[in-house]
Parts: structure tokens; sequence; C-alpha cells
């Protein structure tokens, strides 16, 4: 049972867990938790409840190390935030940070021991090719892509192909709105920098809002095809309600703009993924009003909660079952459905199973 998985004991009650954690758990925690990129927020959540005098020797230099790991990753956040706005505020060009580099930079709980491999950021779309203009002729370059690769970015994807600095290494992604232009699901990206919410002290950088900042994690988590980081970005989803679901209205007024912004299914996943890995405290007049607007059929909803749970749950399997790796190539599948139309989605895939064969050949 996954809820009995050291990690996941932990990751709902740090005190209760403590008490009854063996060697053996403590061992399975941190195997787990470093391979799913939370043992950052696993010290963070050690250090929040005092705990860090408690633990077992052998853990401390574990959480020790990975609590700097956290410190660092926060100065080079914060460092690469300001190397952009040096680059793109010249130009008039304002830009959102988005996910892990935004719960970072503005301090809310989920970036507390947040761990990310890059930086994404937002531009308006009829200024993405003077900012990547900009970036380039500041270090930033594209990796090496074939034209189709090229195409497949700059005309069915909601982004550029990723940019790599030269000097620093971090990668970047840059985005012009938060879904491919070929998903189904359509949200008006101008209601999101409507609401978008300006960086103290960094003049052009932005935030999206609270509850959008909830609605993007959710949508981008539940239509990406890999889920390796499937349980991190379940913390911060339940990180981010816990903070911001202060207020009687607030699950309500959740509801509504995930209806506003078309985004009703992937919020009524995210909560019930919440709940069901990290027992998310969320009202039950909050689920069925979720439910109410964003759940799909009942033979769907039990095939792709399915799905998506073995898939995100495969974290905890070090040696994959078959039904996992099942599981895992249909959240592939289902990922690239719910991005391209199916007369764009079959030559495409077609072409990179093509390609992939003659390249192991």
């Amino acid at each position: 049972m996954i809820k009995n998985h050291p990690l996941i004991r932990f990751l709902r009650s740090p005190h209760a867990a403590l008490k009854d954690l063996s060697a053996t758990d403590w061992d399975l925690l941190i195997r787990t938790a470093r391979r799913g990129y939370l043992l950052s927020r696993v010290a963070h959540l050690a250090r929040q409840a005092d705990l860090l005098s408690a633990l077992p020797k052998k853990v401390i230099p574990h959480i020790s190390s990975a609590l700097r790991v956290a410190e660092s990753q926060y100065r080079s956040v914060a460092w690469e935030i300001t190397q952009i706005q040096h680059t793109l505020h010249p130009h008039n060009i304002p830009f959102v940070v988005l996910k892990g580099g935004a719960y970072i930079i503005t301090g809310h709980d989920a970036g507390n021991g947040r761990v990310l491999s890059d930086i994404d950021i937002m531009v308006p779309h009829k200024m993405i090719l003077e900012a990547e203009r900009a970036l380039v002729g500041n270090g930033w370059f594209p990796g090496k892509l074939d034209a189709y690769d090229q195409r497949y970015y700059r005309t069915w994807m909601h982004e550029l192909p990723p940019l790599r600095h030269l000097g620093r290494g971090t990668t970047l992604d840059v985005h012009h709105t938060i879904l491919p232009p070929t998903a189904a699901l359509k949200p008006d990206v101008n209601q999101l920098w409507h609401k978008a919410m300006p960086l103290k002290e960094i003049s052009g950088a932005l935030t999206l809002a609270p509850i959008d900042m909830i609605l993007h994690s959710a949508t981008h988590l539940f239509h990406d095809g890999e889920m390796e980081h499937g349980l991190r970005d379940l913390v911060d989803i339940d990180s981010l309600l816990s903070q911001f679901a202060i207020t009687e209205s607030f699950w309500a007024e959740l509801t509504g703009r995930a209806i506003e912004l078309d985004l009703s299914r992937p919020l009524y996943y995210a909560l019930y993924c919440c709940r069901y890995f990290l027992g998310t405290s969320i009202p039950d007049n909050a689920l069925h009003l979720t439910n109410s607007c964003g759940k799909p059929s009942s033979p769907v909803a039990a095939y792709t909660t399915y799905i998506l749970i073995r898939s995100i749950g495969s974290v905890f399997e070090f040696e994959k079952r078959p039904m996992t790796s099942l599981a895992n190539f249909l959240v592939f599948v289902r990922s690239h459905y719910l991005r391209m139309p199916l007369h764009l989605l079959v030559p495409h895939l077609l072409r990179k199973m093509f390609i992939s064969e003659k390249n192991r050949q």
C-alpha cells in the first residue's frame, strides 16, 4: 500500500512518522525521496517540525546535505531570474516566472526544499522571438535539434526549444502560454496575464496569481507524459492548497476560475491524486463541485486515475513491474493525445518511432 510507504507517511505527518520509522524504513525513505527530487523537501519538513535533533544518526548527514542543496538552489534561482530580468527588461519584455522558480522566488511554502532542473518563464506571444534573440545574445542557446523538431516546437508547442546558458549550464524554458495551441483545452492566456502579480524589486518580472499558480501546476502535471517527478509536483499542489485555502470562499473561487480558464479537468485529477497520495484536506463540498464540473464519465475517470496513480507511484518501484511500465506508456500516449489532434499526432508519433528505431540500428 502506497499510504504505508515511509516517504508518504513522513510527507503526511513528520511527527507521527518519526515515532514509527525503523532503520530500514529510513533507508527506503531517503532513497525514494532522492529519486523523486523530494529529499530537500523532507529535510525542510524535518527542520520545520523541529525534528532535526531527533533524527537517527545515520540519517542526519543526508538531511544536512539536502538542506544545503536547497539553500544553493535558492541562490541559483534568484541569480538566474535576475539575469533573465537584466536581459529582457532593456527590451521592455515582461515575463512571468512559472512553477518551481516562482515558488522559490516568492517565498511560498512550496518553494521550501523545492528542487528543479530548469527555470520556466512565460513572455507575451508577440514578443517571444524578440525575447529569444535577446536571450541568445546573452548566452542562452538552443540545443541541437533537427528541422522537424524545430518546426514541432515553433508551430505546435507553447514554448521555444529549451535554451541552455553556455557559461552556467542552466536550462531555460520560454513559454508563450501554458498549453500547446493544438491542445483540446484552451485557457485564455490573457486572463493569466491580467491577474499576474509583479515581483518586488525585480522590475518586469511577475508570477501567476495564487489560484492560477495552482491551476497551472495541475495542468502541467496532468498533461505531462513522464511522471517520474509527479509526486514532487503533487507535493507542490498540496502545499499551495494548504497555504492559500484560508478563506471560506477559496474553494469556490478555485473551481470558478478553473471553469473560466477551461481547466476543470486537470483540477479534478489534481485534487483526487493529492487526496490519494498525501491526504490533502479538501472540503467535501469542494470535491463535489470539482467532480460536477471536471470529472469525466465514470469509465474514463476510472481508467485515467488508475494509470495516473500507477505512473506517479512508479517512484516507489526500484524495479518496474510490467503493469507500471504499461501505465507509464499509456500516460505518455495520453499526454500526446491531449496536446495534439489525431491528424497531427499519428504522423508525429510514427516519425518519432521511425527515427528512434533508425537510431538504435
